[in-house]
């Protein structure tokens, strides 16, 4: 009977796990009849969650307000107030509602969506004016924790799409790169944002990442942390700091 409660109990605890991940989902919507998908995180142990636009230039922070079996009802921060919509959870339909009559030009909207990978630190990546957003998409990537000299920094990178992203100590900066170069048991690196740009190397092998000096910059010396390898960190972990500027 014991080894029974102790399945029983293994089991609901790996469900409920696996429950409380984040779910992304992707939604078909139209702009001048053009598509433009968007996609939306959610995350039902905190009710929060994270909304990046067609071709994620931008993201909104939400919460989710009411939640049953069939739907979720959302809540957007964007510029001048609250944005309400609904997530039809059985028949997958994002509802934007509309005023009466299409008033102020704001017809009722409904887009199809489908669950897809967990949206990722990849996706604050830095655009530049020419840039193909499924690069966003994770493929192959993971996430470096190391310790830094006031708390821990993370690195989320993608071996395939090549996209890096750093959030520095205590998420005072994030700044976006590219890998530059790879072989059996290294990755080069540069990112770059206010302070500056930056040259890494990342020794698969000893789990060892260096930042590369600069000659004659005593303020630049090459230094090497140890760093933990996890899975891609979640879009989630950026909702803090969108919050902040709503």
């Amino acid at each position: 009977m014991r080894y029974l409660t102790l399945s029983l109990f293994m089991v609901f605890a790996c469900g409920h796990q696996a429950e409380a991940a984040p779910t992304s989902i992707r939604c078909d919507g139209k702009y001048y009849q053009q598509q433009q998908p968007y996609f939306v995180t959610y995350d039902l142990e905190t009710n929060h969650l994270v909304y990046e636009n067609p071709g994620g230039r931008s993201k909104l922070p939400g919460e989710i307000i009411a939640v049953s079996d069939a739907q979720l009802d959302l809540s957007l921060r964007a510029d001048g107030g609250r944005i309400l919509l609904s997530f039809n959870r059985k028949r997958n339909v994002m509802t934007w509602p509309g005023m009466p009559a299409n008033e102020l030009g704001r017809p009722l909207l409904q887009h199809a969506c489908t669950d897809v990978s967990g949206r990722t630190m990849l996706s604050v990546f830095g655009q530049p004016e020419q840039f193909d957003s499924k690069r966003l998409d994770p493929v192959d990537a993971f996430s470096l924790t190391c310790p830094g000299q006031y708390g821990p920094y993370f690195v989320t990178l993608d071996r395939s799409t090549k996209i890096v992203v750093l959030e520095t100590q205590s998420a005072a900066e994030t700044m976006s790169g590219n890998v530059t170069g790879a072989d059996d048991s290294s990755i080069r690196f540069t990112v770059a944002g206010r302070s500056g740009q930056f040259d890494l190397d990342w020794d698969e092998r000893k789990r060892l990442l260096t930042w590369i000096g600069v000659a004659d910059n005593p303020a630049r010396p090459t230094t090497t942390h140890e760093c933990v390898v996890t899975k891609p960190r979640s879009i989630m972990e950026f909702y803090p700091h969108l919050v902040r500027w709503r």
